[in-house]
C-alpha cells in the first residue's frame, strides 16, 4: 500500500490518523469479501428485531405469505440482473420491460381473445425481445449500458402507454390462475422464483457456458483471448434479464388481473441493491445467486419492517438510497484493498 511504503525517519512515528484510517481500509475490505455473511447477520438481526418488537403483526402466517410473495417479483429481476453485473453490465430498463409485457398479455386475452396460456407465453417473449434490443445496442453499437437502458426504459414506458392508454383492467379468470394459484399456501410466483434461483445456482455454479460469464465481467479482453465471444455472452445475458422482466411482469399483471402502465416504477433501485448488497461487484466478475436472494430477503423484510412501524412510504425510497450507497462504498473498499 502506498501509505505503507513511506518512509519514516529514525525515532519517528507516523501521523496518527494514520493507522486508524488503515485499519478502518483493512476492515472494510474484509467485509467486503465476506458480504454474503453480512448480509445474512443483518437479516437475522432485523428479523429477531422485529419479531421482538412487532410480535402480533410480524410474526405471522398472513405477513410471511405477503414478505415471500413481494420477494417473488424483486427475486425473478435480480436473478437476471445478478447474472447482467456478474458480465460487468447492468439493466435500468428492467421496470419498463415489466410494464410492458404485463400490458401486451393482458390486451391480447381481453381484446384479441387469446388463450391466457398463450398470451402469458407472449408476455415473456415480448421480455425476451426487449433484452435482445438492449443486448445489441449494448453489444453490438458500443453503447454504455447506463446510457442505453436509460433510453429504452422511455422507449418502452412510451410504447406501454400507446398501447393501453391507462392500462388494462379485469384481464380475465383464465389469466388470474397463473399469479393466483396457491401451492402450500403460498401463491405461485413465489414457488417460480424459488425454481428459477435452483436453476440459476445450478448453472452458474456447474455449466462451463454459464461461468464464462464471470470471465467477461472480470476482463472481457482476457475472455476474447481465451476464445470466449464477449458480445454473444453480453448480448445472452441481456436475453435473460428481458425474459425475466417479462415473466415478472406477466405475473405480477395475473397476480393483480390488472396490467398498469406504472408498474415496476423504481424497481431497478431495489433490484440493483440487493444484487449488490448480495455480493455483485459494479467492476463484475464477482457475484452468486444465493446472494442476490438474500439482498432481496433484506430489502424485503426492510419494507415490511417500515410498514408494520407505520413509517411513511415515501421513506422506503431513501432507505433503499442508503442502504445502496453503503453497498456501493463496501464493494469500493473492497476493490481497493484487493489492488493494494
Amino acid at each position: 500500500m502506498i501509505e505503507a511504503q513511506e518512509a519514516v525517519g529514525p525515532g519517528a512515528s507516523p501521523p496518527a490518523g494514520r493507522p486508524v484510517i488503515l485499519r478502518a481500509r483493512a476492515a472494510a475490505g474484509a467485509i467486503g469479501r465476506s458480504r454474503t455473511l453480512l448480509l445474512a447477520a443483518l437479516v437475522a438481526a432485523l428479523f429477531a428485531y422485529m419479531a421482538i418488537t412487532s410480535t402480533s403483526t410480524f410474526v405471522s402466517s398472513d405477513n410471511f405469505a405477503a414478505v415471500l410473495l413481494n420477494m417473488a417479483q424483486f427475486g425473478i429481476l435480480a436473478i437476471g440482473m445478478m447474472i447482467l453485473m456478474i458480465a460487468g453490465q447492468f439493466d435500468l430498463s428492467v421496470g419498463g420491460v415489466l410494464a410492458l409485457a404485463g400490458v401486451v398479455a393482458g390486451l391480447l386475452v381481453q381484446d384479441h381473445g387469446t388463450p391466457a396460456a398463450v398470451a402469458f407465453a407472449l408476455g415473456i417473449a415480448v421480455g425476451g425481445l426487449c433484452g435482445l434490443i438492449n443486448g445489441l445496442v449494448v453489444s453490438r453499437l458500443r453503447i454504455n449500458a447506463l446510457i442505453a437502458t436509460l433510453a429504452t426504459v422511455g422507449i418502452y414506458r412510451g410504447v406501454t402507454q400507446l398501447l393501453s392508454g391507462t392500462g388494462v383492467s379485469s384481464i380475465g379468470h383464465d389469466f388470474q390462475v397463473f399469479g393466483q394459484t396457491k401451492l402450500l399456501g403460498l401463491q405461485l410466483p413465489f414457488w417460480i422464483m424459488l425454481v428459477l434461483v435452483v436453476l440459476a445456482m445450478i448453472a452458474l455454479g456447474k455449466l462451463k457456458y454459464f461461468q464464462r460469464f464471470y470471465y467477461v465481467g472480470g476482463s472481457a479482453k482476457a475472455a476474447a483471448r481465451l476464445g470466449i465471444n464477449v458480445e454473444q455472452m453480453v448480448l445472452v445475458g441481456f436475453i435473460i434479464t428481458g425474459l425475466l422482466a417479462g415473466l415478472a411482469g406477466v405475473l405480477l399483471a395475473s397476480r393483480l388481473n390488472n396490467a398498469v402502465i406504472t408498474a415496476g416504477t423504481g424497481v431497478e433501485l431495489q433490484v440493483i441493491t440487493a444484487v449488490v448488497l448480495g455480493g455483485a461487484s459494479l467492476k463484475g466478475g464477482v457475484g452468486t445467486i444465493q446472494g442476490a436472494i438474500l439482498g432481496v430477503v433484506f430489502i424485503a423484510l426492510v419494507q415490511n419492517a417500515l410498514i408494520l412501524k407505520g413509517v411513511d412510504v415515501f421513506w422506503q425510497g431513501i432507505v433503499i438510497g442508503v442502504v445502496l450507497l453503503f453497498a456501493v462504498a463496501i464493494d469500493m473498499a473492497s476493490s481497493q484493498e484487493d489492488r493494494e
